[in-house]
Parts: C-alpha cells; sequence; structure tokens
C-alpha cells in the first residue's frame, strides 16, 4: 500500500514538473515573441530661400523629430528655427523645442510629461516655458489611418514686449516696448490624424488648443497640416501649412501667425 502511494505521488511530481515546465517554456515563448527591440528613428526638414540683386532676400528653416522606443518608454525631442531677412532688415526668427517622455500602460492608452520652449521676438514674446504632464489615448490605429488625442496640465512662465504708443507728443507715432512676466496654470489638449494615402506618401492634420487656467478668455490654437512624400529610404520631400490664433495677443500685436514650408527631408 505504501509502495503504491509512494509510486503515485512520484508520478503526480512529475506530470505536476512536465506541466510547469511546459508552462514555463510557452509563456517564455509568449514573452520573447513580445519583447520589444530599442528603436530609434529620425526625420530632419530642410528649407532654403536665397536670391540676390535688386532684391536681397534669405529664408531659411530647420526641423527635426528625434525619437527613441526603450520596451514602454518613449522619448521625443523636437526642435524647429526659422529665420527671414529681406533687404537686410529681420523679417522672423522664430524658435521652438520640446522634450516628451511617455510610458505605455496599456495598447491604446499612455502618460506623458514635457518640457516646451518657444521664444518668437517678432511676435512680442522673449520667450514661453511650459512643464506639463497628463495621458494620451491612440483611438484608433489601422494600416492606413491613426487618431489620437493628448491633454496635459501645467505651468507657464512667460516673459513678452508690450507695445505702448507715446500719445503726449503731437503728431508722433513713436512706440516703446514694456516688458512683462507672468506665471500661471494652464492645460493643454491635442488632436493628431495620420492617414498614409500609399506606403510613401502620408498626410498630418494636427490641432493644439491651448488654454490659460487662470484666464479663461485667453486660449491658442496651433493648426498644422502636412503632406509629405518618401523619394527613397532616407530622403523626402514634405510641404506643411501652420496657423497659429492667439485670442489675447501680446499688446501692439496681431491675432494670427501663418507659415507654409516646402523642405526636404533626411529620415534615419
Amino acid at each position: 500500500m505504501l509502495l503504491r502511494f509512494r509510486n503515485k505521488f512520484w508520478q503526480i511530481c512529475i506530470a505536476c514538473t512536465v506541466v510547469c515546465f511546459l508552462f514555463s517554456l510557452c509563456h517564455g515563448e509568449e514573452k520573447d515573441s513580445k519583447k520589444e527591440v530599442n528603436k530609434y528613428f529620425s526625420t530632419t526638414s530642410l528649407s532654403l530661400v536665397l536670391t540676390k540683386g535688386n532684391n536681397e532676400n534669405l529664408t531659411f528653416s530647420f526641423d527635426t523629430d528625434q525619437n527613441f522606443h526603450f520596451k514602454k518608454n518613449r522619448f521625443n525631442l523636437k526642435g524647429r528655427f526659422i529665420q527671414s531677412n529681406s533687404n537686410g532688415k529681420k523679417k522672423s526668427e522664430i524658435y521652438y523645442s520640446h522634450l516628451k517622455y511617455s510610458r505605455e500602460i496599456s495598447n491604446r492608452i499612455y502618460v506623458l510629461a514635457f518640457f516646451r520652449f518657444e521664444r518668437n521676438k517678432l511676435a512680442g514674446y522673449n520667450f514661453r516655458f511650459a512643464n506639463s504632464i497628463g495621458g494620451g489615448c491612440l483611438w484608433v490605429k489601422r494600416e492606413k489611418i491613426e487618431v489620437s488625442s493628448e491633454s496635459a496640465i501645467g505651468w507657464n512662465n512667460e516673459n513678452t514686449q508690450k507695445k505702448v504708443t507715446i500719445n503726449n507728443i503731437p503728431n508722433s507715432t513713436a512706440m516703446i516696448e514694456k516688458t512683462m512676466s507672468a506665471s500661471f496654470a494652464s492645460t493643454l489638449m491635442t488632436h493628431k490624424l495620420i492617414y498614409n494615402i500609399s506606403p510613401s506618401a502620408r498626410v498630418v492634420l494636427q490641432e493644439i488648443i491651448f488654454l490659460n487656467l487662470e484666464d479663461l478668455t485667453d486660449y491658442r490654437t496651433n493648426s498644422l497640416a502636412s503632406l509629405s512624400a518618401s523619394i527613397n529610404r532616407h530622403f523626402g520631400l514634405n510641404t506643411s501649412l501652420q496657423v497659429i490664433y492667439e485670442r489675447n495677443p501680446v499688446p501692439g500685436y496681431k491675432h494670427t501667425d501663418f507659415y507654409l514650408l516646402s523642405s526636404f527631408v533626411i529620415k534615419i
């Protein structure tokens, strides 16, 4: 009786060991199949317009988008610079950059944190800093179309130049600039649609809405539409249209800025 019990016991142990081994093997294969390879990819766009002679004009733009994916973590570094001179006079000088970190919670949900810097003295602001945290959702992800949204809340610090007209001088149109600084809580919402027309061409539509939480009438929108086409694996062409609207611009400056750029793209 005892011998039969021992044999039964060892049979159960061996069976359990085999089951555990097979389960571990299957589980290990599943993990390996889902194991993500670290990815780095980037795109850099360059555009240049130069005229010499009776009219001298120079317009140059540089835009880079650097991405690194490590398992569920994603890092995105973006920088943009636009400069334009006409007959020795500066017409535009624009800087923008952000560093963004996101981590996947599921296949469609993720959390994010980012730091943003902007500078455009000809639009009235010396600099704008922002730190924000929030989350995003990938609503649709198919072979041809991708739709996503992000929302973040944070803190802004701005340094601007207010234009003040001197009215106490007869027949004068003289103006002075007064420096103003402000810090306030803000929220940022982004909606993005990517549509792949073909394996080598795509359209991107993006809408960014910025809201000052301390003054709800102070909101800004940034609308972007771009069409890109690949020449080969590493080179392409891109045309983008960007419209920036500020409900309460810096006093003395316009509400809307409009940019149309055609660029040569380098992909890594």
